[in-house]
């Protein structure tokens, strides 16, 4: 499976009207993702949540996503089901899910699209780490990083959970923050890739299921892939 930058378009919770009340961004790297979702209106953590993707059917589409992190809690997989959108790069998700503002199993429609990598001259490479712990979720693909660590007393809930995206900014040549949300009193224990420059030695060398030092650090090796 190839790596792949996402973002929602758009949620309709059938039979109501769609809506997208999130900046959502999702990294897929080989057989996992790393999925952040801020509230546009305030900042703060709509969803996010790091696991294994796995494909259960071509046709059509369809991916079981497992909840190794969880900022809601959940811990049972999803499954969606997927057919083209109405653009080239977009795709429509369907199936069913809790809703948050009901607490009930409801149909709904989601709406992707696909991002080009960026920066890819620069950070080759496209991975997703885990921490030993497996409390924590680091992924980099092109020019973007996502970072997730789970609650104090355990991986899922949003207690304690803490979240950072950033982005190479080709024009000032530096890492840029572009979100920190969650619990912020535990935000200077994510790694934060401005602080290293996002290059890594052990890109080039290592495989799936290697320890690597990083971040001042012990992470698995989720996912590599040369973009």
């Amino acid at each position: 499976m190839s790596s792949r930058l996402s973002t929602r378009v758009s949620i309709r919770w059938v039979p109501g009207e769609p809506s997208e009340p999130t900046d959502t961004l999702v990294m897929s790297v080989g057989g996992w993702y790393v999925d952040l979702r801020i509230t546009k209106s305030d900042g703060t953590i709509d969803w996010a949540m790091a696991g294994e993707r796995l494909i259960l059917s071509q046709e059509p589409l369809t991916c079981q996503w497992t909840h190794w992190i969880d900022s809601r809690g959940y811990t049972e997989p999803d499954v969606g089901s997927f057919k083209p959108g109405s653009e080239d790069t977009d795709s429509v998700e369907t199936g069913s899910m809790v809703n948050p503002e009901t607490n009930q199993l409801t149909p709904y429609e989601e709406v992707w699209r696909t991002l080009s990598a960026s920066s890819t001259e620069i950070f080759a490479y496209a991975w997703i780490l885990r921490s030993t712990d497996g409390r924590t979720f680091l992924g980099r693909v092109g020019g973007d990083f996502l970072g997730l660590k789970g609650g104090e007393e355990g991986p899922v809930g949003m207690e304690g959970f803490c979240a950072r995206r950033e982005k190479w900014d080709q024009g000032r040549d530096s890492w840029t923050t572009q979100y920190e949300a969650g619990d912020l009193t535990r935000i200077d224990g994510l790694p934060k890739v401005a602080e290293s420059g996002g290059k890594f030695g052990w890109e080039q060398s290592c495989k799936i299921g290697d320890t690597v030092d990083a971040f001042g650090g012990k992470y698995l090796v989720c996912a590599i892939e040369k973009l």
